[in-house]
């Protein structure tokens, strides 16, 4: 009696075959892969995502947790590999206070309107990760 030794590799791709691609998963993965050409800068990527999302929806959400965490992190290695350190530190030397006040600032409104509207304090975290992220890249595009 012969083992095939690649049975649990070829049940696999034989269940990946058999799954039922729906439409969503289909318009998300060519807007995914649309996205990566030089065609498409990156508010127009952001704008396709927002109507993706408004119209049809996240076709992998049990995946989003994991993708966002690998997202994130690659984007700010990214962030790092195209700055020019020279401008970088000029830059933060002379923003420092901005920077320091901008902080602040945020943080200190995020809390007000927590408290108004009632929102976790770890959802207001989140937030401000997220704005002081935009933040970050916009002021990226100005030192460079």
């Amino acid at each position: 009696m012969e083992t095939n030794i690649f049975a649990p590799a070829q049940e696999k791709f034989r269940n990946l075959l058999d799954k039922n691609i729906t439409t969503r998963e289909i318009i998300f993965i060519i807007a995914l892969i649309f996205c990566f050409t030089s065609f498409v800068t990156p508010p127009i990527a952001l704008l396709i995502g927002f109507a993706i999302a408004q119209f049809i929806g996240h076709p992998f959400l049990h995946l989003n947790h994991k993708a966002t965490s690998f997202l994130l992190k690659l984007s700010v290695v990214g962030l790092g590999f195209g700055m020019n350190v020279q401008s970088a530190v000029y830059a933060g030397r002379e923003g420092i206070i901005f920077t320091i006040a901008s902080i602040i600032g945020t943080l200190s409104l995020g809390l007000l309107l927590g408290k108004f509207l009632k929102i976790e304090r770890k959802h207001l975290i989140l937030s401000h990760a997220a704005l002081q992220s935009a933040v970050a890249a916009l002021l990226r595009q100005s030192v460079l």
